[in-house]
């Protein structure tokens, strides 16, 4: 039966994909995710982390056959899953405020999860999911501890060399920044690696989803370790007051932090690669994802891919190093490129707040 020239199940899952669309901060919904952020970091940590956001991704995974049944709708979720995966890498570049940079970090991953679904890979969406609670947890409150040691300050221009004074905070952060960055062993490698996978073998995927995510994987690795270096490396640049009172946060903040960066380390492992083993997540989740596509491709294919991801990866953690480390290169070379338009547009958020002030 069709419904406006289309068959019903495409209006009807292109209609609950608008909802989670909504819920889980895809383009043009997305806006409101940042500005969110204004709250505690704790509920930052738990809503936008971990639970509400990604309320989204799990009722597209859930309803997988359905969505299944209409392939179109999901090419119209690969199409925008990838343009937020990219435009809110973007805006991630240029961020000076500790929490705007995870939130659209945030949105990005999102971005992640739903390539996942829109190439048939549900299973590896869910799984990101679970991956990105736990770093994207730690990154939040290890940002509020270092908010609270910092009086409430969250601009990162004012900040630097705070590893000496926070040791566990930095260490916790550090380890969730490889993991979202996508380094092996840790869990967000496993994680995006295989959405990467199936979105280069799976018969709903294809080599230009691919290419893109991984162009957003390699400015993910850049923007966090921009954020790693303002904040824990280099020279303090806080005022003398704030200096004076820099401290490791007590227990109560730093434990949670040192939880969840055992899981950003350890969660990786059920859900291994294909060459490896296969995905034991992938398995668990059989009862309600049995149209799971079964990736065509050699091992040999896998093992290259991987390895592309990683240097990928570690290209952005190289010129990142450079900029924000070594500050051998200078980040104007790239602000300043085309006049400073990209770096214009990507500073004011591809001018969404002002697009939808004028509509």
């Amino acid at each position: 039966s069709m419904i406006w020239g289309m068959p019903v199940v495409t209006v009807a899952t292109l209609f609950l994909f608008v909802g989670a669309a909504g819920k889980s901060a895809q383009i043009p919904l997305f806006v409101w995710l940042p500005d969110a952020m204004a709250g505690p970091t704790p509920v930052s940590a738990l809503i936008h982390a971990a639970t509400m956001v990604t309320a989204g991704v799990y009722m597209t995974a859930r309803m997988n056959d359905f969505f299944s049944m209409a392939p179109d709708t999901l090419h119209v979720i690969a199409i925008i899953a990838v343009a937020t995966a990219l435009v809110a890498a973007t805006i991630a570049l240029t961020q000076y405020d500790i929490k705007k940079v995870l939130a659209y970090s945030t949105v990005s991953q999102l971005g992640y999860m739903f390539i996942g679904v829109g190439v048939g890979a549900y299973a590896a969406a869910i799984f990101h999911l679970m991956t990105h609670a736990f770093f994207k947890a730690c990154l939040f409150l290890a940002a509020g501890s270092v908010i609270h040691a910092m009086h409430h300050e969250q601009d990162m221009r004012k900040m630097g060399g705070l590893k000496t004074w926070m040791p566990i905070t930095f260490a916790t952060f550090f380890i969730s920044v490889l993991a979202i960055a996508g380094f092996p062993p840790f869990a967000g490698f496993f994680s995006k690696d295989e959405i990467l996978w199936l979105a280069f073998t799976s018969p709903h995927g294809s080599k230009l989803v691919w290419f893109l995510a991984l162009c957003g994987a390699g400015m993910t690795a850049f923007y966090m370790f921009r954020q790693l270096f303002m904040t824990f490396y280099g020279t303090c640049r806080a005022d003398h007051h704030t200096q004076e009172h820099l401290h490791e946060s007590p227990p109560v903040m730093t434990m949670p932090l040192v939880v969840l960066a055992i899981g950003a380390v350890f969660a990786g492992f059920i859900g291994l690669p294909g060459v490896l083993g296969g995905s034991q997540f992938a398995h668990w989740l059989e009862p309600v994802i049995h149209a799971h596509e079964a990736a065509h491709g050699s091992h040999a294919l896998e093992w290259g891919l991987m390895a592309v991801s990683v240097s990928v990866a570690l290209l952005g953690v190289l010129i990142a190093y450079l900029m924000y480390r070594r500050e051998a290169l200078s980040p104007e070379i790239f602000s300043n490129l085309a006049g400073g338009f990209f770096y214009r547009l990507f500073d004011r958020k591809w001018y969404f707040d002002e697009i939808y002030q004028v509509i």
